[in-house]
């Protein structure tokens, strides 16, 4: 069965039913719906607030957002002496890297992974340093990292033809013509790893400001990566589901509607290649991403403000003036402070900024994602791989949080993502929002049936988070007409730092904005800093 003709039957009346008898209403097992509060987002609007009664409070910064690039920005500046406040939406801070402490096990709540970055990655090497994840480098200059956060094997594995393979290209299952095609796919996935543009730069690089802007390759982002995979003979259904996985997995979007230059930028921007990555080049923990921001926030010293709706941003005679709703206290407030960080998507600091700063933002899709944790007993043989993906599935399946602590408990939480890849975005979101926790899990179960008939015997809680927002999806024409080229700077002391500026959802990508807009703040208000990290 084809993704579309899969995608057909789980919005099809079947599915529905299928998901009602898979979770009766008298349910066998807990569970809710967590954060992503699209009411508290959609007071920006133009709800009807109360207008603010008490003086503003006093700080020196203020970074809107407490995802990774708000807090990068907040712990490049964690050294400066300056009085840093956070305001996050939601209840917890990380963003899309949350994680979630209240199960056998720590697990992500979105990014649960960083490939072990090249040398250009300066931003997050410098943190991972910091943090010890980077232990040295090597005569050649590449980072050597700590053994126990690369990922232990088996890594992943593939539910294909009614069998688990390991790996995700379970080549001796595979006809002779898939075989010979994925053959080709991945010597043209070499290639482009060592392609190099008419300006001296490699085409495909991370970060991504650091690729070519030589015209003959930028054109690839005129297609998609559906349309590319046709023109060079793509055809067979395996190499085509292959590919379509990974622009899901990196960018929440179906190969029809990702850039060929993001889908292509996927497979051959990872470069480093050492005799300690060859077993694998993934640093997980049990939290995900989730690991790096704790730690981050442990060494910064700030005030975070959670449930905290920002409401717009005003240049003043001493720097700026932040009004927020305390969705806790109910009640408007407002931050003087001598600058400000937006780390926020596009579309949210086009409400929050002064309309001729605003105006120079890139427009960008948002892929909508869903993630269930699934708390379940079962014995550790059951599931012997950190990532499990089931082929031909709507969803991206699952990874055990369990995977890297050596032990043998028989209770673990295993996460697992479903990107909505359809074109239309918007319509998945309003479909999404007003789906109860009975039918995400429902069809979460469904999905994977295939492999896991008797899951649900086995579970003891499901926790669902629908991201409304998850990620930019970079369709084609996201580089745009200056490519690489998106500001940092929207005012005299109002700077933007958001994966929107890169049109691409990687944790280095945060970071380097995070950690870009703090420098610039601190050079524009004489902050002392040490030399650039980037």
């Amino acid at each position: 069965m084809s993704h579309v003709s899969r995608r057909a039957l789980l919005s099809s009346i079947g599915a529905a039913f299928l998901a009602h008898q898979l979770v009766p209403e008298k349910k066998p097992f807990g569970g809710r719906l967590l954060g992503a509060s699209h009411t508290r987002g959609h007071l920006l609007r133009g709800a009807a607030l109360p207008a603010p009664t008490a003086p503003p409070e006093q700080t020196d910064v203020v970074i809107v957002g407490a995802g990774a690039s708000g807090l990068g920005a907040a712990y490049r500046l964690r050294a400066s002496g300056l009085a840093l406040t956070v305001l996050e939406l939601e209840d917890f801070v990380g963003g899309t890297s949350a994680w979630g402490d209240d199960g056998v096990v720590s697990h992500p709540w979105g990014a649960h992974y960083l490939p072990a970055p090249g040398p250009e990655a300066r931003a997050v090497l410098r943190v991972l340093s910091d943090l010890g994840v980077v232990t040295g480098w090597d005569a050649a200059g590449l980072p050597r990292f700590d053994e126990e956060r690369l990922c232990h094997a088996p890594e992943e594995r593939l539910f294909y033809r009614g069998r688990w393979h390991e790996g995700l290209t379970p080549t001796a299952a595979l006809e002779p013509a898939e075989r010979a095609e994925l053959a080709r796919f991945e010597a043209a996935e070499s290639e482009l790893e060592e392609a190099v543009g008419r300006d001296g730069r490699p085409v495909f690089q991370i970060p991504v400001e650091r690729s070519s802007r030589d015209p003959r390759w930028l054109e690839l982002d005129r297609i998609s990566m559906a349309d590319w995979l046709l023109r060079e003979g793509y055809r067979t259904p395996f190499l085509r589901w292959y590919v379509d996985y990974a622009t899901r997995d990196d960018f929440g979007g179906h190969a029809e509607d990702v850039s060929a230059w993001a889908g292509l930028h996927y497979f051959a921007a990872r470069k480093p290649r050492t005799e300690q990555l060859a077993g694998s080049h993934y640093l997980v923990w049990p939290e995900g991403n989730g690991w790096l921001l704790r730690r981050m926030l442990e060494r910064t010293p700030l005030r975070a403000v959670t449930g905290a709706v920002a409401l717009g941003v005003e240049p003043t005679a001493r720097g700026v003036e932040v009004r927020y709703f305390d969705a806790v206290r109910g009640e408007t407030r407002r931050l003087a402070a001598r600058a400000a960080v937006l780390a926020v998507p596009a579309f949210v600091a086009r409400r929050l900024c002064p309309p001729t700063d605003a105006a120079r933002l890139p427009l960008r899709a948002a892929s909508p994602w869903v993630v269930c944790n699934l708390h379940l007993r079962r014995d550790r043989g059951a599931n012997p791989s950190w990532d499990s993906v089931l082929y031909d599935a709507a969803g991206l399946g699952y990874v055990d949080a369990r995977h890297q602590l050596f032990d043998v408990a028989p209770r673990t939480v295993l996460t697992y993502f479903r990107a909505y890849g359809g074109s239309n975005v918007e319509r998945a979101r309003r479909e999404l929002v007003g789906k109860t926790w009975h039918a995400l899990v429902g069809e979460m179960l469904l999905d994977l049936r295939p492999a896991h008939p008797d899951l649900a015997a086995d579970i003891e809680r499901v926790d669902a988070m629908v991201w409304g927002h998850a990620m930019p999806r970079p369709r084609p024409g996201f580089l745009g007409p200056k490519p690489f080229a998106v500001p940092a700077e929207l005012g005299a002391r109002i700077f933007w730092a958001h994966v929107d500026q890169s049109g691409m959802a990687l944790f280095e990508e945060a970071l380097q904005h995070g950690v870009r807009a703090a420098e610039l703040l601190a050079d524009a208000i004489g902050a002392r800093r040490e030399a650039s990290w980037l």
